[in-house]
């Protein structure tokens, strides 16, 4: 079989379509003010606890920032066991599971702020991230042109929501401008900065990409998508080796990163290495079993291992999820031609053309 992937962009790099997220979209602040409890005592009477609940956030935005993610989780609780609908609770709450690698929950969570206030554009951004990032690019795409017609201040949590959906959308220059913006508020968000490194990487700015990436890495040194993101430039640039020791290093800090386990993947397959792609393929099935790009990679390493009709199966998940997805329907025709379907080949492109 020729190689695979010949499609008209590396699949590393239809992997970082997804990878602004990383599914950890918000703008976090840097500093805090005030105790995270006020506590207030009558004579005579037991003492009683008021939750100060912007010092709360605020506490666990720093903390997201700088690459506490446990610390911060235990914040966003804390308010939500005090007042289970604040959508701002809710919504970092679900960046943070997320970014754990746990996509489902998160949009759910992103659902719930959606149901208390439909026009949320940080619950519609990042949803539109996890299911893109899991391969549901049509309804991914419903949600980032909905933020787009949304009425938004000049904050850096907008520019930064118009920035993802219009990577999303696949208007680069456009998210590179809404990131710039966004920086120019908050200028030490970790994250605004890696999405603006994914965003040059994948417009072939790769050394203006590394840049973002080290800035990121130097603010919260437990940012695994910073390692990962400075990865796929590097590996845009030919260092597929120092690419690897990226990879390896992202998965160090957190090894349910999926991008980055997905990325391992994709480097072994092109290192011929289709044992590991496999392995690493099924790490991110486990914690992300509907994870397309997995699911993807997988197919290309069974099919091109001689394993046909397993690597069918896998194709034919991939295309559940998202129905036009190239790299799926790629792959699927080349496995049908393999096995001798060629009549199948034909019905499947006249059927997927229309």
């Amino acid at each position: 079989m020729n190689k695979l992937f010949q499609n008209s962009f590396p699949f590393t790099v239809c992997i970082i379509w997804s990878a602004f997220l990383i599914g950890i979209l918000v703008f976090f602040a840097n500093s805090f003010s005030g105790l995270p409890f006020l506590f207030s005592t009558a004579l005579g009477q037991e003492a009683s606890i008021t939750i100060n609940t912007p010092d709360l956030i605020n506490k666990a935005k720093y903390l997201n920032n700088v690459g506490n993610y446990t610390g911060a989780l235990a914040y966003f609780e804390k308010v939500l066991i005090a007042e289970p609908n604040n959508t701002e609770a809710l919504h970092g709450k679900g960046l943070t599971i997320d970014n754990f690698g746990n996509h489902t929950e998160a949009v759910d969570i992103y659902d719930k702020i959606l149901e208390i206030e439909p026009d949320n554009m940080d619950a519609l951004a990042s949803k539109g991230v996890v299911l893109y990032n899991t391969g549901n690019k049509e309804e991914a795409i419903k949600n980032f042109e909905k933020v787009l017609t949304l009425n938004y201040s000049s904050s850096n949590r907008s520019f930064f929501n118009w920035g993802v959906s219009h990577y999303g959308l696949g208007n680069y220059q456009n998210a590179i401008e809404s990131f710039r913006k966004a920086l120019q508020i908050d200028p030490n968000n970790s994250l605004t900065l890696n999405n603006l490194g994914f965003a040059l990487d994948i417009s072939g700015k790769y050394e203006e990409a590394i840049k973002y990436f080290d800035l990121a890495a130097l603010i919260n040194s437990n940012s695994a998508n910073a390692f990962y993101g400075k990865a796929l430039a590097v590996g845009h640039l030919g260092n597929q080796t120092k690419a690897l020791e990226l990879l390896n290093k992202a998965l160090s800090i957190n090894n349910n990163n999926t991008f980055a386990l997905v990325g391992k993947a994709d480097y072994l397959y092109k290192l011929r290495n289709f044992t590991g792609a496999t392995l690493y393929a099924d790490k991110a099935l486990e914690i992300d079993p509907i994870n397309t790009n997995a699911l993807i990679v997988k197919g290309f390493a069974l099919g091109i291992s001689g394993n046909h009709s397993e690597a069918l199966r896998y194709f034919n998940q991939a295309l559940e999820n998202d129905v036009k997805n190239m790299d799926a329907l790629y792959g699927k025709r080349i496995i049908l031609n393999e096995l001798g379907n060629h009549t199948e080949v034909a019905k499947y492109i006249e059927n997927k053309s229309r």
